[in-house]
This record gives structure tokens, C-alpha cells and sequence, in this order.
């Protein structure tokens, strides 16, 4: 594919550059394999014309199993259980939380809550920069209306189609400090 050619480019540029040029390569590569995540969720997604594998899933198991940086704290009951594709979810997942951090938080906090139709919301907090309440606003609305483009990043836009695929959607909540995710996920089909 057009990204794993860029990805061999990147490593041969990095075995090669200069030592005062490799911390740039190296997050150029990072930044590369991020889009990498995004275009397979995304392709994955509307390959399977939005057909998901639900399973029941341990979230504490799953996020054990996620490449994830430290300083993520899991704020989840013992037996979190969720109904969702394993792949899918992991995908927005790792964007949200990815996200967080390129946006300066050195802390991410997942927490998981049922909803009263059978459905789930998970929870991302962090303690990064955030942004202004009119961004937020227009952030939401943008979400609302599934007016993407030129509004917000791959990850919060992947993860509003994962959660729409899962009969939910993706808010974000009002913050005091820091920004916040909602990823509402609903039940699964019987």
C-alpha cells in the first residue's frame, strides 16, 4: 500500500539521516503509522458495509492488549464487560487516547458506564490542553450533523462512525480543564 512504501522510505531515511534528523523522521514515521490505524479502521469499517462482529468483551483485557504510552488510567469495575467489534473499537480507542497525548495530556482516564437501554458510554478524560467552549460547541454540532471535513481531525471522526456503526454516536462533554469524549455505544442486536 501507499503507506506501509512510506513507512519502508521513513525507515530507510532514519537508518541513514543524521543524528541531529532522526528525532523528526522518527515522528514522522509515528505520525505515518497513526494513519496507517485510521485508514484500516476506516477501510475495515465500510468493507464490511458497517456489518459488525459484535462480541462480548472484557474492556479491562482489551486495553491490556492496546500498544498504549503509559499514564493511561483505567477508572473501569473489575468485570467491565462491552458489546462490540474488537477491532473497531480498538481502533477508535487508540485514536482518542493517541489524540490526548499529541495534544499535551500526560494523563488519560477511561471510565465505562451503562445506559439505560442496554447500551454503553465510554468515558476519555484528559489533562491536556482542551479547547474553548465555542470549539466544543462547534465540535458537537459538527458531530451532530456528520459534517466532518475541515472540522475536526481522523480520530474524532473515526471514532463518531465506530460509535454510529454501534447505534451510538461521540459527544464531547464540558470540561473545567483538559478535554473529554463520550463514545456511546448501544446494545447489541439480539
Amino acid at each position: 500500500t501507499p503507506l506501509a512504501g512510506m513507512d519502508a522510505q521513513l525507515a530507510m531515511a532514519l537508518r541513514e539521516a543524521p543524528p541531529e534528523s532522526r528525532a523528526r523522521l522518527q515522528r514522522t514515521r509515528e505520525a505515518g503509522d497513526r494513519l496507517r490505524r485510521v485508514v484500516t479502521a476506516l477501510l475495515t469499517l465500510f468493507r464490511t458495509g458497517m456489518s459488525l462482529r459484535w462480541q462480548r468483551l472484557d474492556l479491562v483485557e482489551l486495553m491490556q492488549l492496546l500498544p498504549l504510552p503509559d499514564g493511561l488510567v483505567l477508572d473501569l469495575p473489575p468485570e467491565a464487560g462491552i458489546d462490540a467489534d474488537p477491532d473497531l473499537l480498538a481502533a477508535a480507542l487508540i485514536n482518542l487516547i493517541d489524540n490526548a497525548w499529541r495534544h499535551g495530556a500526560s494523563q488519560v482516564r477511561l471510565r465505562l458506564k451503562a445506559q439505560l437501554d442496554g447500551g454503553m458510554t465510554l468515558e476519555l478524560t484528559d489533562n491536556g490542553e482542551g479547547v474553548a467552549d465555542w470549539q466544543r460547541v462547534d465540535l458537537n454540532d459538527a458531530l451532530e450533523r456528520q459534517q466532518y471535513e475541515g472540522r475536526m481531525g481522523l480520530g474524532l471522526m473515526m471514532a463518531d462512525l465506530v460509535a454510529r456503526a454501534h447505534g451510538g454516536d461521540l459527544r464531547l462533554p464540558a470540561m473545567e480543564a483538559g478535554f473529554g469524549v463520550a463514545l456511546r455505544l448501544g446494545p447489541a442486536p439480539d
